[in-house]
């Protein structure tokens, strides 16, 4: 949820909003060599937030090499988030494909999830900073 980080990849900032994902939760079952990666899993009931990002097919194909699509790390869906209005849009998710057992994050792995807290409830928030790390 990084802005820095979105910029640094893009060499632009896009604009953002805070936008819920009904119906999954987040969870770092991602393997890497550095700790888990986060990943989105359905979850009926349960609800993600985090940041809708305004790009375009080019910033996608951009962002598509840094989350490993061409070496299935991950993969782009179409999904549907709603605004904080209740409002539902049309957006695209990286959901990992090398998946197994939940593990640990690195605290800077985390931190740069927990820069989103402005788009985020404090409940949310809170239960994110709770995540044990590496």
């Amino acid at each position: 949820m990084s802005a820095q980080r979105m910029h640094e990849r893009l060499g632009w900032s896009p604009s953002r909003s805070g936008v819920i994902l009904p119906d999954y939760e987040m969870i770092f079952n991602k393997h890497s060599n550095d700790g888990g990666k986060a990943n989105i899993m359905y979850s009926s009931g349960d609800n993600v937030e985090g940041i809708l990002y305004s790009v375009n097919e080019e910033d996608l194909l951009i962002l598509d090499k840094y989350e490993g699509v061409a070496a299935k790390q991950y993969k782009r869906y179409d999904i549907e988030v709603w605004n904080h209005n209740k409002n539902s849009i049309a957006a695209v998710a990286y959901k990992a494909l090398n998946t197994g057992k939940v593990s640990a994050p690195t605290e800077e792995y985390l931190n740069y999830i927990l820069e989103g807290k402005e788009f985020l409830s404090p409940g949310y928030y809170t239960k994110l900073k709770s995540t044990e790390t590496l």
